[in-house]
């Protein structure tokens, strides 16, 4: 028989017994009556008589399986009733459990989409990016030139190969007349097919149009389709004006595609044409990352192998162009390690931090339920008196675990979603696959488990701890009856239970306090580094000029007379033009001192490459050291002048500032073959707080051409109070033209700290939070122990033991308790903090005087909240303690 049959066979039996058992006791009832008594006493008369049959009945009910059922409904109407009852603890348990939940379940949705989920790719693991590593100048990761990606794109282990330009290009889009300034991205025709992404609207770029002279076109992303073009489905037969130029809209990509990087509204090919760059030089300009998928049964150390023999090749057939240097050698790595390898050890340690929150809180809560239990012993040992098993006693108190943890969960999830919607909205770092953060089923699935797993640790052992003392207490008493003795119960849990969840928050909390620590000290170190320019009231944007409509004289006159306006602009102070300003990217080329010993265009140094306006130096505030500054004799008609850093005049010069002065030598740069006289020696300018300052050369604006410039403003007073001013400037010189990346130098420099930042404020938040939570388990722990101690306390007192004998003796066992974690809390800070060396600048991951620092200031605090209770033990009178004994 199945046993839904058998499930309903008992209930039909159940019933037929319902049915009898009632007209048993209506009969019971009326002899009653026929007896003399009154109805009420008659029912109550046939309500004993009738107590065997009801056992039958529940007999019945066991056999049936509902039993259980029914006692666990009622464990949580009772769980409810309880709680509701103590709004206080109820509210701060949900609380604590929901910051903990909460924290968890964000940032698993973070790693997950970020680092966890397979890029959103046809098969993403064949995918892999391309580029170069040079140990001898410590370079990683750098790009080639398009003549290098000729010669390696037909490698036989990849099914395709293309190329993408390694930065964004800013672009101006004009529609009816009105410009805007968008971020564009430069990628071979065929990187869309390797990648497997189908636009939605149109088609891909053709081969045709990836050649030096091809057509004008472009793909558009979907919310500049939208934006611009009212998401017409015949966009592709319209064209737009880009950068001045007639341009064909291709297709539109899908929404959310974010390759190479976010926030890009339009892709062009023909990556090597970077209108930074002069056309001359554009395609041996190392500027470009491939990207390349892996065709089966080949692996990437075969692939590497290949390209390194391509790569050798091509340096001994075109040693002449000076792209690839001796020593450098081809890199490959799966696409997903280098979008997120710069945040991955970030995320993981916020993970691990949160982590340790949600244990603190599971110790805090666990502690908080032992009192709770506490409280209610003889609630209990009645219940055990009753006949209550042990195991519906831990049933009943996991019942309001289980309460609190599906409301702390529910809650935990609801601040999940906001924290998830404020990361989404973060400008302090740019997190890779951003748009791929959202709540979805495995995300719930993992909250789900995380509050069930939340409701083990923190309800399981108290649960056992008050069910085991109950039941030990009952067993003294029935040992008391049967000696024919009264004794009084102990009504107490193990103090080692609470202290050692106590010392384990301890030791959690040290160790996100040290973690924390670190960081302050070496964000604070990042900030004393000299920059080597004012950062004040400086406004910065970039201008990017059509190559279609400005050449080299064109460009000129039109940077002259930007310059002459804004200066004129009240409230402006100077004001300069340069190829790039500090704390944005950088292009380098190679160099060598015509004084000294030749070498190979392979074995040169390099140096980053600057172009700047005679007010370059005043305006940033660059001191000058040596030699002059740029004039406005320095033109086209004028001998070639540069003006170097300190860091190049001591990498060729290395007994500079003493020895022979640099100025006055002459210098190659590139493919440049005429000299060019150093006329004047500038300090030192950082572009990343945490990196080495690299050798520099400036030319002066007037003696080349510059198709994209930064406008630098020093200002009286808010640099962004001038923002409109400049734009209407610009527009009355070209009214297609128009601005873009408007930001203060203060922000861009704030910008170069974003990670470090955001990773600090998180952690100091969350050791923060560990810091209370620990500290309030060390006052319950305290108080809860003189409580129990009461009556010790106040015969102690009644022998002569004074005030300061007790407050030693609370707070030795206080203290005990925080020695204990803080040992273990700063074993596991020696061994965990390695993880964030990364992070870490000039400041060791062990450093003593952190540790010694965090640990005496974690004493202190811990010290006090022993304090409070040990005074309040002091002030027991002797003879009300013995009454309550």
């Amino acid at each position: 028989m199945s046993w839904w049959r058998r499930l309903l066979k008992r209930g039909e039996m159940e019933r037929h017994l319902d049915a009898e058992l009632r007209f048993h006791f209506d009969g019971l009832v009326a002899d009653n009556i026929r007896a003399g008594m009154s109805e009420p006493q008659a029912r109550r008369s046939a309500r004993l008589e009738f107590g065997g049959v009801e056992q039958v009945k529940e007999e019945c009910r066991d056999a049936r399986g509902t039993r259980w059922v029914e006692e666990t409904v009622q464990d949580l109407r009772f769980a409810v009733r309880s709680l509701r009852k103590s709004p206080i603890f109820a509210t701060t348990a949900i609380l604590i459990l929901a910051l903990g939940i909460g924290g968890n379940t964000a940032m698993f949705t973070v790693i997950r989409a970020v680092l966890l989920k397979p890029l959103g790719y046809a098969d993403p693991d064949g995918l892999f990016r391309v580029s170069i590593d040079d140990p001898i100048q410590n370079n990683r990761d750098i790009g080639f030139s398009w003549f290098h990606y000729e010669a390696i794109k037909d490698a036989k282990s990849f099914g395709g190969l293309g190329t993408f330009f390694i930065a964004t290009e800013n672009m101006t889009l004009s529609v009816n007349g009105e410009p805007e300034p968008l971020k564009g991205a430069r990628i071979s025709a065929n990187l869309l097919s390797i990648l497997g992404v189908q636009p939605i609207v149109g088609r891909g770029f053709r081969a045709e149009e990836d050649v030096t002279g091809g057509p004008a076109v472009a793909m558009i992303s979907a919310s500049l389709w939208r934006r611009r073009f009212d998401g017409d489905p015949n966009v592709t037969s319209r064209s737009m004006t880009l950068n001045a130029t007639p341009c064909i809209i291709a297709g539109v990509l899908p929404d959310g595609f974010q390759f190479p990087v976010r926030d890009v509204d339009v892709w062009v090919p023909r990556p090597w044409e970077f209108s930074a760059i002069p056309p001359a030089v554009q395609p041996r300009t190392n500027v470009l990352i491939g990207l390349a998928r892996l065709k089966p049964h080949f692996t990437m150390q075969q692939a590497r192998n290949e390209l390194m023999v391509l790569h050798r090749q091509y340096m001994s057939m075109h040693p002449e162009l000076g792209d690839a240097r001796q020593g450098s050698s081809m890199r490959i790595a799966p696409l997903k390690e280098q979008l997120v390898a710069n945040v991955r050890s970030m995320l993981w340690i916020l993970f691990g931090a949160v982590g340790f929150i949600l244990l603190i809180a599971c110790a805090n809560l666990a502690s908080l339920l032992l009192a709770r239990s506490t409280a209610r012993f003889r609630e209990f040992a009645i219940r055990v008196a009753m006949g209550a098993s042990r195991g519906r006693l831990i049933r009943h108190l996991l019942a309001e675990s289980l309460v609190l943890g599906t409301i702390g969960g529910c809650f935990g999830l609801l601040l999940a979603k906001w924290l998830l919607g404020v990361i989404a909205h973060a400008t302090l770092v740019n997190l890779p696959r951003s748009t791929e953060i959202r709540l979805d089923p495995i995300v719930l699935g993992f909250s789900a488990v995380l509050s069930l797993v939340t409701i083990v640790l923190f309800g399981v052992i108290p649960s056992l701890q008050i069910s085991r003392s109950v039941l030990a207490d009952e067993l003294r008493k029935g040992s008391a009856g049967a000696g024919g003795g009264a004794s009084t119960p102990v009504r107490t849990l193990p103090v080692n239970m609470r202290s050692l969840l106590v010392a384990g928050q301890i030791a959690l909390s040290l160790v996100l306090l040290i973690g924390a620590a670190l960081l302050i000290g070496s964000f604070a170190r990042l900030r004393e580094v000299d920059l080597g320019f004012h950062a004040s009231n400086l406004l910065t944007m970039q201008i990017a000029l059509p190559p279609a409509r400005y050449d080299g004289p064109k460009q000129r006159a039109f940077y002259d007379e930007l310059l002459h306006r804004v200066e004129v602009i009240p409230g402006v102070r100077s004001a300069m033009l340069a190829r790039t300003v500090p704390m944005t990217a950088r292009y380098s080329t190679d160099v060598a001192v015509v004084e000294q010993p030749a070498v190979k265009r392979g074995d040169r140094a390099s140096a980053q490459l600057q172009t700047i306006t005679p007010g370059y130096l005043r305006t940033m505030g660059i001191p000058l050291r040596r030699g002059r500054d740029f004039t406005e004799h320095d033109n086209q008609s004028a001998p070639g002048v540069v003006i170097i850093n300190e860091s190049f005049a001591q990498r060729f010069w290395p007994s500079y500032p003493a020895g022979q002065d640099p100025v006055g030598e002459h210098i190659l740069a590139g493919n440049n073959p005429q000299p060019m006289e150093i006329v004047g020696i500038a300090a030192d300018v950082r572009q990343r707080l945490d990196a080495d300052v690299w050798p520099e050369l400036d030319f002066p604006l007037a003696q080349t051409s510059l198709q994209t410039a930064a406008l630098a403003v020093r200002a009286d007073s808010d640099p962004k109070s001038l923002v409109n001013a400049i734009r209407k400037e610009v527009l009355s010189i070209d009214r297609d033209q128009t601005v873009s990346g408007i930001k203060t130098m203060d922000e861009l420099v704030e910008g170069t700290l974003g990670q470090r930042r955001l990773t600090m404020v998180l952690l100091g938040s969350f050791a923060g939070l560990a810091l209370v939570l620990a500290v309030c388990g060390i006052y319950g722990v305290t108080a809860y122990s003189v409580a129990r101690r009461t009556p010790e306390f106040g015969i102690r007192s009644a022998l002569g033991a004074t005030q300061r004998d007790i407050l030693r003796l609370v707070l030795r066992q206080g203290l005990a308790i925080v020695l204990v974690g803080s040992a273990i809390g700063i074993g596991a800070a020696l061994a965990l903090t390695r993880v964030m060396k990364s992070l870490l600048y000039h400041v060791s991951a062990t450093d003593p005087l952190i540790f010694a620092g965090v640990s005496v200031l974690f004493g202190l605090v811990a010290l006090l909240a022993c304090y409070l209770p040990a005074r309040r033990a002091t002030r027991i009178n002797p003879l009300e303690a013995l009454r309550w004994e």
